[in-house]
């Protein structure tokens, strides 16, 4: 089975490219922001990418995706009536 990178993994890549992308367009004492923020994007993006790749396949956040929404918790009762209310 193919291993393939994540939501998640692919947001924060795209996300820290755009700061890259943006250091040029930074006044000079504010690129260490934009520098920063692509440092952050880069650190998250290399994790979950590792993640994904390194996870186990039918794990449940696997079964999640795939639209098995099974609560193990049952919904609340209905709120109670009131005798004054008709």
């Amino acid at each position: 089975m193919r291993r393939t990178i994540g939501r998640r993994a692919l947001f924060f890549w795209g996300t820290s490219l755009v700061c890259m992308a943006l250091v040029p367009a930074m006044p000079s004492e504010f690129r260490w922001v934009a520098w920063a923020t692509a440092g952050l994007g880069f650190f998250w993006a290399v994790l979950l990418s590792i993640e994904d790749l390194l996870a186990p396949r039918g794990t449940v956040r696997d079964r999640f995706e795939a639209g098995d929404s099974e609560s193990p918790f049952a919904p609340p009762p209905p709120p109670a009536r009131r005798p004054d209310d008709r």
